[in-house]
């Protein structure tokens, strides 16, 4: 886990964590984690079951990016115990270990979204992700769109392809959150207007400004607000800066988990309009919550949703502007298929695909 360089993890580490907390559902025979982390990042942030086998080694703290990569190439062999399978949760893995070598790719969006990479960027992620995929015996991914995204930009063989959907668990009800709710620049957010929540990393990919400017055109009577959750990521300020100014909306930063859960659990619906976009955990979490989405078009997210939301062209303001009308004015209908669509993002399934894939034998205990 050394690409996990602060306590404020996103989609790809959320996706590993509840992974292994299925885990701790399962007698697991015979098996021994060892843990590799950046010293920053303590065990109680991982949250690792204690029912599971785990040494933690530290490496030291080396941030993300660039350095991370010569590190993992580098000094990081100093570090590595012998293993079975050495396994990723993102794209990072060191070529030459000899052992099988597993890792997750959750999306190609380097190669497709010029939007969210620079031309220098776009290429260096191309050809690194090809060495992981080379090397690699097997790759998980998190949707069919992302499947067959790698089948047709990498032309890898679908047998290597591994599906192990995101999934979310039950969380339980937060009646209220301590303390006044502030975004960024210090105004209190009164949480009885009715308000759509955004919940991501701020960058060019997520089509922040165009969710805005639909919400502007579509929010002509100020009777709702838009609440926008989430850490800068590469290219934020201008984004940052401009969404800060826009009446009834508001730019929270990154928020607790707790005070996530309660806006997931009192917003009108989830907005993810992204360009790019592996799986899309936040709508289904709105889901969970029985609240609709209104997500784009072109990703993977309509496999996530189904019925239960409204798709639109993430890059056509007026039409995102129309898809937030559409979700205020059908809102029963999208009740039937809530439940529908947390089922067929099943824990159990894709907790025992990924120990099946990694060789790991386990019996149901919980």
């Amino acid at each position: 886990m050394i690409a996990l360089f602060s306590e404020q993890g996103s989609g790809a580490f959320r996706y590993i964590k509840l992974i292994l907390q299925e885990m701790g559902n399962y007698n697991l025979h015979d098996c021994k984690f060892v843990v590799y982390k950046q010293e920053c990042i303590s065990e109680k942030y991982l949250d690792i079951p204690k029912s599971l086998d785990v040494e933690y080694v530290n490496v030291p703290n080396i941030g993300h990016g660039f350095k991370r990569i010569v590190f993992e190439q580098t000094l990081f062999y100093n570090y590595i115990k012998p293993c079975d399978v050495f396994y990723s949760y993102c794209s990072s893995m060191p070529f030459f270990l000899r052992s099988k070598k597993v890792f997750t790719l959750h999306d190609v969006y380097f190669l497709t979204e010029k939007e969210r990479y620079g031309f220098i960027q776009r290429n260096y992620l191309k050809i690194i992700t090809w060495l992981y995929i080379h090397v690699s015996s097997k790759i998980f991914t998190v949707s069919e769109f992302s499947k067959n995204e790698i089948m047709k930009y990498y032309r890898e063989s679908a047998d290597k392809l591994i599906i192990t959907y995101n999934f979310v668990k039950p969380i339980p009800k937060v009646d209220r959150i301590n303390g006044n709710l502030l975004d960024e620049k210090g105004n209190r957010i009164d949480l009885k207007i009715p308000f759509f929540l955004y919940v991501g990393n701020i960058h060019p990919g997520k089509n922040v400004i165009r969710m805005v400017e639909g919400f502007e055109i579509f929010n002509k009577t100020q009777k709702y607000q838009l609440l926008i959750c989430g850490k800068p990521a590469n290219d934020s300020d201008a984004i940052i800066a401009e969404i800060c100014n826009r009446r009834n909306v508001h730019y929270l930063g990154y928020q607790s988990r707790i005070v996530v859960d309660y806006l997931f659990q009192n917003c009108i619906a989830v907005v993810l309009v992204s360009l790019c976009e592996g799986f899309g955990i936040p709508p289904l979490e709105g889901i969970q919550n029985h609240k609709p989405a209104l997500v784009s078009s072109g990703t993977s997210i309509p496999e996530v949703i189904g019925n239960a939301g409204v798709c639109v062209n993430p890059r056509n303001v007026e039409e995102i502007a129309d898809g937030y009308g559409k979700i205020i004015e059908n809102m029963k209908s999208f009740e039937p298929y809530y439940d529908l669509q947390i089922k067929k993002f099943s824990p159990k399934a894709s907790v025992e695909t990924f120990m099946e894939s990694l060789g790991i034998s386990a019996s149901f205990v919980k």
